[in-house]
């Protein structure tokens, strides 16, 4: 394989493969904006299939490899945080963001990150679990239903019987709030809903106020 001028981009004969690794590339790339973390890792190992030696590819594996160290030691180095983002004040909380929506993936782990905290995304119940076997997030944030699959309340009550997790707070996202899903979600301990579409000041505030009933619970 050779590198063009810019060392930044493969020589690749084929323009079908050099399409392919392009179009995985930009995959990886929206999935670590996501902060969908193992996502973003399998889809690179596909890059790799295909070009083992791209260069864009081994730079993005380091930063999601650099984001994860410092997310399990629950840091928020700025150095992690994208250029575009507003550099607030420093937090050390981890929350775990659960919905199906990618753009509210991107769009609920750009604002925690604008306001200091740690992110993680998942776009299943299955990548929840998955996420919670590497983290232990001081807040989880999941949407009610999802159109495949077990649904929110599925999630909670799998991490409320879990016992290192069961004492995280839940947050949750919803289109519409009915009263049944009201009374549930408190029956069930559920701390708080947050309707759709996402208003940034609302969702921090509900952060914010969540996390330090929390503290006041365990102190």
């Amino acid at each position: 394989m050779h590198w063009s001028a810019d060392d930044s981009m493969p020589s690749v004969e084929n323009p079908y493969r050099r399409a392919k690794v392009e179009h995985y590339m930009a995959r990886a790339e929206d999935l670590f904006r996501m902060a969908r973390y193992g996502a973003a890792k399998k889809t690179l190992t596909t890059v790799f299939q295909l070009d083992s030696e791209y260069r864009p590819a081994h730079q993005l594996l380091a930063n999601i490899e650099q984001t994860m160290s410092a997310l399990l030691s629950h840091s928020t180095s700025s150095a992690f945080v994208p250029n575009h983002v507003h550099q607030g004040l420093r937090r050390n909380e981890l929350v775990l963001v659960v919905d199906q929506d990618e753009r509210i993936l991107s769009t609920m782990a750009e604002t925690l990150r604008k306001y200091g905290f740690g992110a993680v995304g998942a776009a299943s119940f299955e990548e929840a679990v998955e996420a919670l076997a590497i983290f232990r997030p001081h807040l989880i944030i999941s949407e009610v239903n999802f159109e495949n699959g077990p649904v929110g309340y599925d999630l909670y009550l799998w991490v409320r019987h879990n016992e290192e997790l069961k004492g995280i707070p839940f947050l949750y996202l919803a289109t519409r709030v009915t009263r049944e899903m009201l009374i549930a979600g408190k029956r069930m301990g559920v701390d708080e809903f947050i309707v759709k579409p996402l208003d940034e000041e609302l969702v921090m505030a509900s952060v914010i106020n969540c996390l330090s009933r929390q503290k006041k619970k365990v102190a």
